[in-house]
């Protein structure tokens, strides 16, 4: 697409797009744990077994304390970063390196909320030049509860903030996008399987004492969005009062972008709330009772129940 354009539009497009694999940080000496990255990704090419990695791990977990850096981070960013590019092909390929790791990525989550959000920071960093791909390697980790809804939301609007720049930045919106839809449409079926009539009674009394802790985790979120948002919308962001470097006109233009997403989020939990809240909800009804039915067939033959 590049080359069809004038010159005059390539900056638009740059070159670095074109590129269908990422390059591989750890290929240059100057990054920090190069060599080790290196090693990572030899070992996960020929699936050497888990405890030849985790030695190389420990190397850089041992390096980066030295550095005053987190070890856990250190070594989570090498580790995802050598899966993303050993499955850099196409979307299928990282999907099937990211199942056969899986079971180390799960273990990184509980250990630390910095090494969940370093695997998104990963993953978008590795990206950069194709957000979209960065987009559905995100949803994908949400579905094997690899990194959590809270951990994308606080990446997105915490960490990646940029004084406000970052909500007129279509990738995170769609990231946030997408992360609310799935706990929102949790809830929802959380709800239906609740009101199922085929189920036990037993069962939907379980699904009814669940309801309330998907419902507040659900309500969490769009609370911790509220948050984010509603300062830059005021212009009373940290960053915004104490480092803004904009002009005027750029720093209306983010309140303006602010304002924007607090009425999105603000209607789209009004919603959820008109349809999971509590006055939506009622109360939980047990199973109906089925009355006698009783026929005369012809006189002869008295029914007296029909079940």
């Amino acid at each position: 697409m590049r080359d069809t354009l004038p010159p005059d539009y390539h900056p638009l497009i740059p070159a670095s797009k074109e590129q269908d694999v990422p390059p591989f940080k750890y290929a240059d000496d100057k990054t920090p744990f190069a060599p080790q990255g290196r090693e990572v990704l030899a070992l996960l090419k020929k699936k050497a077994p888990e405890e030849d990695v985790q030695r190389v791990l420990d190397v850089v977990q041992q390096e980066a304390a030295q550095h005053g850096l987190e070890p856990l981070v250190a070594s989570t960013d090498v580790y995802v970063t050598c899966i993303l590019s050993l499955g850099s092909k196409s979307l299928s390929h990282v999907l099937s390196t990211i199942d056969r790791c899986k079971a180390r990525l799960l273990a990184l989550g509980p250990q630390s909320e910095a090494s969940r959000r370093q695997i998104i920071s990963s993953v978008v960093d590795f990206w950069h030049e194709h957000p979209g791909t960065a987009v559905n390697i995100i949803d994908k980790l949400l579905n094997y509860t690899i990194i959590t809804p809270m951990s994308v939301i606080l990446w997105a609007l915490q960490d990646r903030i940029d004084r406000g720049r970052a909500l007129a930045n279509s990738q995170i919106y769609e990231m946030v996008s997408i992360t609310m839809f799935k706990v929102t449409n949790r809830v929802r079926q959380v709800l239906r399987e609740r009101n199922n009539m085929t189920l036990a009674y037993s069962q939907r009394q379980a699904i009814d004492e669940a309801l309330p802790r998907e419902r507040q985790g659900m309500r969490d979120l769009f609370a911790a969005i509220e948050d984010a948002v509603v300062g830059v919308a005021e212009g009373a962001n940290d960053e915004m009062i104490e480092r803004y470097e904009g002009d005027e006109e750029e720093q209306a233009l983010v309140k303006q972008w602010g304002a924007r997403w607090l009425r999105v989020w603000r209607r789209k939990a009004a919603v959820e709330e008109a349809v999971v809240g509590e006055a939506a909800v009622g109360v939980l009804e047990e199973e109906p009772v089925m009355e006698a039915v009783v026929e005369d067939v012809g006189g002869e033959e008295d029914m007296d129940q029909v079940a």
